[in-house]
């Protein structure tokens, strides 16, 4: 299969690989907040660990070493996000000109080697001074995203052909920021989400839809020439027994939350009946959301991307927010993938669904890899050995070109992640990357699944053994 004008890269996030948390006028963020305040340990490693220097990607001297393993695996795009307070300190107002100019600087190195930039508004990290007011509760955030898009369409737009506004909302409103707030609290676990706490986080998941609905509107308004779309974090839900009509039943609402909640708003303009009535019944204000149908109907993206890792076995559970548990049902044998079961043609049927149920909009990979613990880590000599991260990634490219040859408008491809990282609540234990970093030395290593990666892009997607 000819594939044209195809994109292979890798993605990262701001926090997760910059450092330099307080440099060149930085302003703090939540993470930053609540990594080195809020928490004494990790949830998941006991750790206290934080973003503070993570692989040091803010650093140019390092940075170009790490383009130029980049120009190595033989990508020619790399998805980043940008740092919210590294623009704008406080969020709004003043300009941080230092953390502007890094980015055009990072922009202009990535297109001398080469490689496309693909840039993401918001990966997680708001600024503190946003989070103080409110932060996305808060019907002002709208706002407040729309002027930072606007500084960074100015900054970088002339040069930079792809933006993403938003990545996983799902993921960080209704995992990520309830964990956080549980652990802030120091009662009970940390992973005890409520139905209470999906209420809330409904009001923040609908003023990302907005704020990313408004500023997809601003830049075609301005002239932007490029795209701008959304990454979305989307599993498809099956039952856990699919003999147990309350795992069926379970597995239903679960699509609707966790796929076609935001597939519907950003294709169709509306939210799905099951969401409706569910959130009402949590939060009276859900009703009102509807009055902002127009806007998200009238500010489609020009592309989505899809952040897959695995599908979700989906069981009821009483004791599991809106009474079903995705999260502790991966029946793989050990060692399991961090990231949930490996069932790559999952990954063909979700894109081939897309196509049907969303008229077959054009489609980026933005994520997609694995992690599977120190079986899958041994470092030889200069060599990483990680066979299942590699088989891994041969078998979802190999998935999704087979959805390419059945019509879906797949457009790229992009691994998480190129180097190991800070992984949010996991810490530094559980590495994605395709490059071991030494996070004491920030040595770089490339291990086996760089070599697959790099084998299968100069074969122009011919994936082997």
């Amino acid at each position: 299969m000819a594939l044209g004008k195809f994109l292979w890269g890798a993605a990262s996030a701001a926090y997760q690989v910059e450092g330099a948390w307080q440099a060149d006028g930085k302003g703090l963020s939540n993470w930053d907040l609540y990594t080195n305040v809020y928490r004494a340990t990790e949830p998941v490693t006991g750790k206290q660990e934080t973003g503070n220097v993570a692989i040091n990607a803010y650093d140019r001297a390092q940075y170009l070493e790490d383009i130029e393993l980049m120009r190595e695996l033989g990508i020619n795009c790399y998805r980043f996000s940008l740092s919210w307070a590294r623009i704008l300190p406080d969020g709004v107002g003043r300009v941080n000109e230092a953390g502007v100019a890094h980015y055009q600087q990072f922009v202009v190195d990535l297109l001398e080697a080469g490689i496309e930039p693909v840039v993401t508004l918001y990966h997680w990290d708001l600024p503190r001074a946003l989070d103080d007011r409110g932060g996305w509760y808060n019907r002002e955030s709208v706002g407040w995203f729309r002027n930072y898009a606007s500084v960074v369409r100015e900054a970088l737009g002339a040069k930079v052909s792809k933006f993403i506004t938003f990545n996983e909302p799902f993921i960080d409103l209704f995992l990520i920021e309830p964990m956080v707030e549980n652990l802030k609290s120091g009662v009970g676990s940390p992973f005890a989400i409520t139905d209470a706490q999906y209420g809330r986080q409904a009001i923040a998941l609908h003023h990302w839809l907005v704020a990313s609905a408004e500023t997809i509107g601003d830049f075609r308004a301005a002239g932007y020439k490029g795209e701008i779309g959304v990454a979305l974090p989307l599993m498809p839900t099956i039952p856990e027994n699919p003999g147990k009509s309350a795992d069926i039943v379970a597995a239903t609402l679960a699509d609707a939350v966790i796929n076609r909640w935001c597939l519907d708003a950003l294709f169709k303009g509306s939210y799905p009946a099951e969401v409706m009535e569910t959130f009402r019944q949590l939060n009276p204000d859900f009703a009102s959301f509807e009055a902002d149908f127009a806007i998200l109907a009238a500010n489609k993206p020009d592309f989505l991307g899809v952040n897959f890792y695995a599908p979700a076995f989906v069981r009821q559970d009483d004791t599991a927010p809106l009474g079903y548990n995705w999260m502790d049902t991966n029946p793989d044998p050990a060692p399991a993938a961090f990231n949930g079961p490996v069932r790559p043609d999952y990954l063909r049927r979700l894109l081939e669904r897309i196509r049907d149920e969303y008229d077959n909009p054009p489609i980026y990979i933005t994520e997609n890899g694995a992690g599977f613990g120190p079986a899958d880590e041994e470092i030889e000599g200069d060599v990483v050995h990680d066979p299942r991260r590699a088989n891994y990634i041969r078998r979802h490219i190999e998935a999704a070109l087979k959805a390419k040859e059945n019509g879906v408008d797949l457009r790229g491809y992009m691994v998480w992640s190129l180097f190991d990282n800070f992984e949010w609540l996991q810490g530094y234990d559980r590495r994605f990357g395709l490059v071991h970093v030494d996070f004491d030395t920030q040595q770089r290593t490339p291990k086996r699944s760089f070599a697959a990666y790099r084998d299968i892009i100069a074969k122009g997607g011919v994936v082997g053994s």
